[in-house]
């Protein structure tokens, strides 16, 4: 199994010249929390992938040359899925994870993750509500996910009703190595079709294209901590909140 770190952004909003994984919380980057997270449950340096672009040298120089890097160059006009597919290009018999840098999670989601049969399944996480009133950002940036039984039936779109929302995508999601390969000749016709809007789809817009699709996306309810670094204030506000 592969562990795929979306890194590549640059994380506008915080106004730094780093990537944003590279961020200190209590004195260790959101990235070196993700690294140690996963090998917690046994993962190895070579089961690592970084899925790079801005000042990639940087997050190199953090955790060390003995892993995998692949930069996506057209990462200034491109997005998170563009992103995944640049580095998964050489990845055939094996799952994936997919996990967002700019994120912190309790690490016992990751062994529930890893157990699941399912083909594409996701994380989200149905008591958003409690941090992001905290945060005075309940409605902010907010997106429709909805679901029934053990299956998300729409996401992605934007919303100011809350009714829309049962629960929020936290940015961690398993592909089986199988539905993977398919998924790659998938998006490669996408990108043919429309090339523009599939270079800069993000992952929740194309997960509901997968919907629309009649692909099925399975979830798991997230346990514990869950917390998305979007700006400066979401850091002074975990730091009240943790």
């Amino acid at each position: 199994m592969k562990i795929i770190i979306l890194c590549a952004g640059k994380g506008r909003r915080f106004n730094i010249n780093k990537p944003k994984c590279l961020i200190n919380v209590y004195g260790k980057s959101l990235i070196k929390r993700c690294v140690q997270s996963f090998k917690y449950y046994g993962f190895k340096d070579k089961d690592f992938i970084f899925a790079s672009g801005y000042k990639e040298y940087l997050i190199k120089k953090s955790l060390g040359g003995k892993y995998n890097y692949i930069k996506n160059k057209k990462y200034k006009f491109t997005n998170m899925v563009y992103t995944f597919f640049n580095a998964i290009q050489h990845v055939y018999d094996e799952d994936v994870i997919i996990c967002y840098a700019d994120i912190m999670f309790d690490k016992k989601n990751i062994n529930n993750l890893v157990k699941s049969k399912k083909d594409l399944v996701t994380l989200i996480d149905f008591e958003w509500k409690k941090v992001w009133k905290k945060k005075n950002k309940l409605l902010d940036d907010s997106e429709t996910l909805k679901v029934k039984g053990k299956k998300i039936i729409k996401m992605g779109e934007k919303t100011s009703d809350i009714n829309n929302i049962d629960a929020r995508f936290i940015g961690i999601s398993k592909i089986s190595s199988n539905y993977l390969n398919k998924l790659k000749l998938f998006y490669k016709k996408q990108l043919v079709k429309n090339k523009k809007y599939f270079m800069e789809i993000d992952m929740t817009n194309f997960f509901n294209f997968l919907i629309k699709y009649n692909k099925n996306i399975f979830f798991i309810k997230n346990k514990g901590l869950w917390y998305e670094f979007d700006d400066k204030n979401d850091l002074k506000n975990f730091k009240k909140l943790y």
